[in-house]
């Protein structure tokens, strides 16, 4: 369960890593955040994506001593002006034995919170982000979200037109009066329009860095991902230090297959077919 909860922040992860700017109010410009801007919401509904995780959890000699395969296929249920519907079945393999879990639906919203908090981004000033000696002009973004037992600061440097968009992205959760620091989590682009294998095709995605910190130790992420794949990711490697800098867990993660929904009127009319890329154009060069 604790791993599930770590792959759905990483699905709402990818989920705000596309905004558009729009509008003004008294003193914040803020934020609409258009369906085709996201990983998910620019598909139909229907689509998925599956991908396999391996992941090896090692003792304090280094040695491995447990090691597990998950399968998660996730598929875009609904999308609506605020953001999108998704459902996960999720297959655990641990020592030879398979574990299914119950579906679940999770509600993510565009603006990165969920149904009940609403992240409220606002425009709060404009930055240069250096890409490779390349500045890019960025829009600065910023939201806080509090409740009872936290209080939630992302600050964003958002690119309108490159994909995918927010090139930086810093979480603090603190506790309400944001004196003590929770977790704090700093994603970055470090290179775009790279030249990506993505199962048989090659296409053009962004490689990133995450660093997550918190009292039980670090997690460091180097990702992939590309916005002709329902949900972005293409692939990940990740590692878990513990307090002291120790490795206790790592894993690796890749895409095994993908669909878009075909929202063509003769597909409604007989329920639905989905293909990725290349399937799709290979039945479409062999029709008569």
């Amino acid at each position: 369960m604790k791993q599930l909860g770590r792959d759905l922040w990483s699905i709402r992860f990818v989920l705000t890593v596309s905004l558009a700017l729009t509008g003004a109010t008294a003193g914040a410009q803020t934020v609409v955040i258009p369906r085709e801007h996201h990983a998910w919401g620019r598909f139909p509904p229907g689509s998925w994506s599956k991908v396999r995780k391996w992941m090896e959890e090692l003792d304090e000699k280094g040695n491995v001593k447990s090691a597990s395969t998950t399968e998660t296929k996730t598929t875009l249920i609904g999308v609506d002006e605020g953001g999108c519907t998704l459902q996960m079945e999720v297959t655990v393999e641990v020592a030879g034995k398979r574990f299914v879990a119950q579906p679940r639906q999770v509600r993510v919203e565009f603006d990165g919170g969920n149904a009940s908090q609403r992240a409220g981004l606002h425009k709060v000033g404009e930055k240069a982000w250096d890409l490779g000696g390349k500045p890019v002009p960025c829009a600065a973004l910023e939201s806080v979200v509090t409740n009872d037992e936290t209080r939630v600061t992302s600050k964003l440097e958002y690119c309108d037109s490159m994909p995918p968009f927010v090139l930086r992205r810093e979480t603090v959760t603190a506790t309400p009066d944001g004196k003590q620091v929770l977790e704090q989590t700093v994603m970055e682009v470090i290179a775009v329009e790279m030249p990506q294998k993505v199962l048989t095709e090659l296409k053009t995605g962004a490689h990133m860095r995450t660093v997550q910190r918190q009292k039980s130790g670090s997690t460091f992420t180097l990702e992939v991902v590309c916005f002709d794949v329902p949900g972005g990711v293409v692939s990940h490697t990740s590692k878990d230090l513990n307090p002291a800098g120790k490795l206790v867990r790592r894993s690796t993660l890749e895409l095994i297959d993908y669909g878009v929904a075909d929202t063509s009127d003769a597909t409604r009319r007989s329920g639905g077919v989905f293909y990725h890329g290349r399937m799709r154009r290979q039945l479409l060069q062999s029709r008569p």
